[in-house]
């Protein structure tokens, strides 16, 4: 073979293998920068790189849409469907979310789909960390905006897509194989709105706090200073943001995220005080931001800078009023230039730090006392295993404590001393009256009892012929409490009741099966507060701020909505020893409590105190 051969051979296969390359990378589309055509892998696409497989998808599908949410990763939490119908007339909502947005991108972004997809609502997503950053250099195609949106050579962008490394298109061709053995692997996204597929995050159990942060304490690790070095960019982008969309007939609505208190750590407050009153300059806007009812709740976010879906819901119910969504208190705020000061102040004044003592408290938990009762069971103790248990625990060396002094101590108003275990009662039975009262009284110890409210005084239950055992008067409640032996507190008035195969009977204070939020709210702070009502109307210059949840059931939302409703500790039933921390409020919520039952000899329960 001849040299001009040989180079004609070998240009030929240079050729043909960039042809091949080419053609692969355009049939697999891993980006999906050609529309996908072949395999239409679009949640696939939108993992590698959200800003340019949305342009792709929606090239095809603008159709079905007329409305936008322009933002970073947190705005998946602003839910299009939710919006569709907030707006109504037959609004179509497409989340824009894109990892690491920041002004630049949601600029450039929003003039593309207003010049070409002519949008009626522009729902602009703002977080906090935007304000480090404006118009960082991609590092990789995961990062870069599609050529259409950032004005950048098209010829260009597609040569680059064309000559993509292979082993791209070869990790999304393995991971089509593969999709049948775990499709939530590669579909985080949900391409036909935008949003992230959370449904395996959504469903993580989240009413126990020492659970869920036993499950998640990586996610909530600090992320860093970040300093304010985009502020004045990011005030002029949003002002020409606002402008265009308006001047292009659509309606602009700005949203600033939810943010956890662990965030809140990486920013200069003063800067964002700043921020915030430059940003009510340029427009009104709803402000979820800043220390709020929620920020300290890990609860709400499924990682330091991600608030949950759940939040998000609760936003929207706050822009949009809605009764059937329950709001927790000191979350959401409408924010102008008329009131940004105040609001700013608030929002970005930083707490008294958090690292204050702790104490590990053992709560013992009874319920009636009696010598001969109908069945023996776990929640009846006798009068000699009572004050046997009570003259065991005081022989170890422990001081009884009443709940409220654990609050004053978590305040910062007291000091517990040595050894502290509280005693508790649930429901308010007689015989806390006739038999536990007077052995606490003469040994110097003190309880908190719970009661029901319908039941207070009566002899017989209400319905005729179930088993009842009598429960106190509140005269002998009044007596009760003025002696300083006991604290009357609420078990709720009418929610002890438990029937798991009847659904249209709550379960203790659980919500029920297809109940809405704000339904359930309005029902559980309702009947709460009638026996709060009751109580310091019978027993004058008292305080009910203690909830013990009935068979120990509780959720998040009951969590929350007894604290919007003042309450500053509620009682489970969940075994074990509880800690508290001086400074931390939460600290105090779902506290363990350990059965004081006839089934554990009193030496045997003093044991269980010392597991600390």
């Amino acid at each position: 073979m001849t040299f001009r051969r040989w180079i004609t051979a070998f240009l030929a296969s240079l050729l043909l293998a960039a042809a091949a390359l080419g053609g692969f990378n355009m049939i697999v589309d891993p980006f999906g920068v050609f529309g996908d055509k072949v395999l239409g892998w679009h949640s696939y696409n939108m993992v590698n790189n959200p800003r340019v497989a949305k342009i792709g998808y929606l090239d095809q599908y603008h159709d079905r849409y007329d409305s936008y949410i322009i933002g970073g990763s947190k705005s998946s939490s602003i839910s299009p469907e939710l919006l569709n119908d907030y707006y109504g007339n037959g609004a179509s909502f497409y989340s824009m979310l894109m990892y690491g947005g920041d002004f630049n991108d949601y600029e450039k972004t929003l003039y593309y789909l207003i010049d070409e997809y002519k949008p009626k609502n522009i729902v602009l997503h703002m977080s906090l960390q935007e304000i480090s950053h404006f118009n960082e250099t991609p590092t990789d195609f995961k990062q870069s905006l599609h050529a259409k949106v950032s004005g950048e050579s098209k010829f260009k962008f597609y040569w680059d897509y064309l000559k993509l490394n292979p082993t791209y298109g070869y990790s999304k061709l393995e991971g089509y194989a593969q999709r049948s053995v775990d499709p939530f692997q590669y579909s985080q996204f949900i391409p036909e709105t935008g949003v992230y597929n959370k449904i395996k995050r959504d469903a993580e159990p989240v009413d126990n706090l020492e659970t869920y942060m036993t499950a998640n304490a990586a996610a909530f690790a600090p992320f860093g200073k970040l300093d304010a070095v985009a502020l004045d960019k990011n005030v002029e982008s949003l002002k020409r943001m606002k402008a265009y969309t308006e001047e292009h007939g659509a309606t602009f609505r700005l949203i600033t995220g939810a943010t956890a208190d662990q965030e809140l750590l990486s920013y200069d407050m003063e800067a964002l005080k700043t921020y915030w009153t430059k940003i009510a300059e340029v427009t009104d806007f709803w402000d979820f931001s800043g220390y709020s009812g929620v920020s300290g709740d890990p609860r709400y976010f499924y990682d330091t800078m991600h608030y949950r879906n759940t939040l998000g819901a609760m936003m929207l119910g706050y822009i949009f009023e809605d009764p059937d969504v329950y709001v927790p208190a000191n979350f959401g705020h409408y924010t102008t230039k008329d009131n940004v000061r105040e609001r700013a102040e608030e929002a970005f004044t930083r707490p008294p730090s958090l690292n204050g003592q702790s104490v590990a408290i053992p709560i013992l938990i009874y319920h009636h006392i009696d010598d001969d009762p109908y069945e023996p069971n776990s929640l009846i103790t006798s009068p000699a295993k009572f004050r046997s248990d009570m003259e065991a625990v005081k022989a170890a060396g422990y001081n009884t404590v009443l709940i409220q002094d654990l609050i004053d101590y978590v305040d910062g108003k007291k000091t517990l001393p040595d050894n502290p275990v509280a005693i508790t009662f649930d429901d308010g039975y007689l015989s806390n009256y006739e038999y536990a009262y007077p052995v606490l009284k003469e040994l110097g110890m003190n309880a908190t009892i719970s009661i029901i409210g319908w039941s207070v005084g009566r002899n017989e239950h209400r319905i005729p012929g179930k088993q009842f055992y009598p429960h106190f008067t509140w005269e002998q409640a009044r007596e009760m409490q003025e002696s300083g032996v006991i604290d009357i507190q609420n078990h709720s008035f009418d929610l002890h009741e438990s029937t798991p195969d009847d659904p249209s009977v709550r379960s203790g204070v659980l919500q029920m099966e297809g109940e809405s939020n704000g339904a359930y709210s309005e029902a559980f702070a309702k009947d709460v507060s009638y026996l709060a009502s009751l109580i310091e109307e019978e027993i004058p210059n008292h305080e009910v701020n203690i909830f013990t949840y009935p068979f120990g059931y509780y959720s998040h939302l009951s969590e929350q909505i007894l604290m919007d409703k003042g309450y500053r500790s509620t009682l489970s039933t969940t075994p074990g020893i509880s800690v508290i921390r001086q400074g931390d409020k939460r600290s105090l919520f779902a506290l363990k409590r350990i059965n004081g039952g006839p089934e554990v000899a009193s030496e045997a329960l003093v044991k269980l105190l010392e597991t600390k």
